[in-house]
């Protein structure tokens, strides 16, 4: 069952049960305003009776008159009248037992029902003698007014009932219906498309709330399938060009027979590729976070560090050599600052990975790299003056496979940055980026 047929159902069903109790309130109410309104008629009727049978003779002839036209206009009483023992003078036929009638000389008075009569008994002291007058009213004269109450009831919650469900039905209907268009857009999307929800419903309420929240959990969906498509095709680029070189290798040396000196020299080759491979396979990992729990930390000089990156960098690119400045503003005694405990293969690859995006983007100008002290721990800064990364794009480029719009034709596939911030953040090195488009971009780090 829907939500939303469920929530009618229940709605409606807590109406009915609110109609019930109050129509349940309404009615007993109104019957015991009916019973009490009897009661006095009753109670009226039995001081008029008293006065007609025993008060003749006690007050003048007009006075009597008056209570005999009172009598007359009622009519044909219910009553009966006892005498002190109990044996019926005036009235009906007896139906009411003894020890009622000495319950009211008791009490002097007691409103009281019988299988067919709502009945009100007085105790009159009289001249005459002492008597008990009850006066009686039929119970089905008495519920002839209450009938016309139950059926305006029963008819005011059928039809009650009966509204509730279309107009909860039809609320349900207009209140569901973002929820209905989110979901039919969602089975209409596929991998590759914009993944984003579009709504005209801009109150922000739960709904709003819910269809922001998927919009968000889209996006990163729609980026991860990004991320995937840009690894599968750097995997397979990156791959390629080893295991092209090796089957090309094997494919040659296999047409004839070779030197000893030539087993080696295909050995070489061989296994340089192979290392390739297994650099290769070492950054998958990291950007898989497959070695997130190993701890294989060790104490190294950064110092010596970066002068071997900027030897590697040099190599790789030459017409730079003279471009990359590296200096350092830590005093002799504070040495031990360059002295850090980490994974050295890791942050050999983050630094590598920084200095050369900053050769690459850096337009031809040069390139500058310093150590300093700051606030007691140690700093490095990379500054580059290229092209830099657009403002609206910095929240961007740590994702794997992500290059800004203004890269070109720059070579990369944009895993390099992402690389070297996922390991700072796993080795708790603190970094800042700040760039400005066209002008540079710099890059600092504090080691804790």
């Amino acid at each position: 069952m829907k939500i939303q047929t469920r929530l009618s159902i229940i709605s409606s069903a807590l109406w009915g049960i609110v109609f019930i109790v109050v129509s349940l309130l309404i009615f007993g109410l109104y019957k015991r305003n009916i019973e009490n309104s009897v009661y006095r008629n009753l109670k009226k009727t039995s001081q008029i009776i008293g006065h007609y049978f025993f008060e003749e003779d006690e007050v003048s002839p007009k006075e009597f008159l008056k209570i005999k036209k009172q009598y007359e206009k009622m009519a044909d009483p219910d009553y009966e009248i006892y005498d002190e023992d109990n044996q019926l003078v005036y009235g009906n036929t007896p139906d009411i037992s003894v020890s009622i009638i000495e319950n009211i000389r008791l009490k002097k008075k007691l409103m009281f029902t019988t299988e067919n009569f709502l009945c009100y008994g007085v105790y009159y002291n009289d001249n005459q003698g002492d008597f008990v007058i009850i006066t009686k009213e039929k119970k089905k004269d008495v519920y002839n007014y209450i009938n016309p109450l139950i059926w305006i009831l029963l008819s005011a919650f059928i039809l009650g009932l009966l509204a509730t469900v279309l107009l909860n039905k039809w609320i349900a209907n207009i209140a569901y219906r973002p929820i209905r268009d989110t979901i039919k857009q969602v089975k209409e999307m596929s991998p590759g498309d914009s993944m984003q929800l579009t709504t005209t419903h801009t109150v922000q309420d739960e709904l709003y709330d819910l269809t922001e929240t998927f919009n968000e959990l889209l996006s990163k969906i729609s980026d991860t399938f990004k991320i995937q498509q840009n690894f599968v095709s750097y995997v397979s680029h990156e791959f390629k060009t080893p295991l092209t070189a090796i089957q090309g290798n094997l494919e040659v040396f296999s047409l004839k027979d070779r030197t000893p000196e030539e087993y080696h020299t295909l050995t070489d080759t061989l296994i340089s590729e192979i290392q390739q491979l297994e650099e290769i396979l070492e950054t998958l990992l990291i950007v898989s976070d497959l070695r997130k729990n190993t701890d294989i930390s060790e104490q190294i000089r950064i110092d010596e560090m970066i002068f071997e990156i900027i030897k590697k960098v040099s190599g790789k690119y030459p017409d730079y050599t003279e471009k990359l400045n590296f200096e350092w503003e830590i005093s002799p005694e504070r040495e031990d600052l360059l002295q850090i405990n980490i994974d050295k293969t890791q942050l050999f690859i983050a630094l590598f990975n920084l200095i050369e995006n900053a050769v690459k983007f850096s337009k031809g100008n040069g390139v500058n790299i310093k150590l300093f002290e700051v606030n007691k721990k140690l700093g490095l800064t990379i500054q580059d003056h290229g092209i830099g990364i657009p403002e609206k794009q910095l929240s961007e480029i740590s994702k794997p496979f992500y290059r800004a719009e203004n890269a070109g034709n720059i070579s990369g596939k944009g895993i390099g940055l992402s690389i070297a911030l996922r390991i700072f953040e796993k080795n708790s090195i603190n970094y800042k980026i700040n760039s400005i488009e066209n002008k540079g971009t710099e890059i600092n780090l504090s080691f804790l």
